[in-house]
């Protein structure tokens, strides 16, 4: 009798811990296996180019003519092209080339700043990336996935006003490529700085 005492104890208290712990949940994310990670950022390396139209106001919210501020490569209808170059696996950004840094005046109120911005040079921007499921309620290893760009900084020596000054232009990348893992090659799509 006291054997079976003692092993009603033991599954009651088995019985009690369960009820109190969960277990944890295991998510398999497909874009989180760094095999994927490899695959994908390696198969989108290379050099792409695509219409570049952007949208400038001026200080005064006054919309301005992008195509008369281009100075770059130009479609048969005059839009603008701009060319961009994906990094594989051990550098996974993506590298804007020549963006014309100078179109920012526009929306500069600093009078003195502005005309210093206006004479910037075009730089190569480069913004980081990676991968995330697009569809992260299912905790599946679904094979939807999509391109998520990070902020990217540039830093920039400007001289106005008789003095030397270090300006930091934050470039942000709001647009996510939504993809599909089983349809290959992917392409990155459109992006907007």
């Amino acid at each position: 009798m006291k054997k079976i005492s003692m092993v009603i104890v033991a599954i009651s208290a088995m019985i009690s811990l369960s009820g109190c712990h969960e277990d944890p949940t295991y998510v398999d994310s497909y874009f989180q296996r760094q095999s994927v990670i490899e695959e994908l950022s390696n198969e989108l390396k290379g050099q792409y180019s695509s219409i570049f139209i952007p949208v400038i106001y001026n200080a005064s919210q006054k919309q301005m003519d992008y195509k008369s501020l281009w100075k770059g490569e130009v479609t048969e209808n005059g839009q603008p092209i701009i060319h961009y170059t994906f990094g594989g696996y051990e550098n996974r950004t993506v590298t804007l080339q020549q963006v014309p840094i100078s179109w920012i005046s526009f929306v500069i109120k600093d009078t003195k700043l502005a005309e210093a911005v206006k004479l910037l040079p075009d730089y190569d921007i480069s913004i980081p990336y990676s991968f995330a499921s697009s569809d992260e309620e299912t905790g599946e290893a679904s094979k939807m996935g999509k391109i998520i760009y990070s902020d990217s900084k540039v830093s920039v020596t400007l001289n106005y006003g008789g003095k030397q000054h270090l300006v930091l232009f934050n470039f942000k990348c709001p647009s996510q490529f939504v993809f599909d893992a089983d349809k290959r090659p992917i392409s990155p799509g459109r992006m907007r700085v």
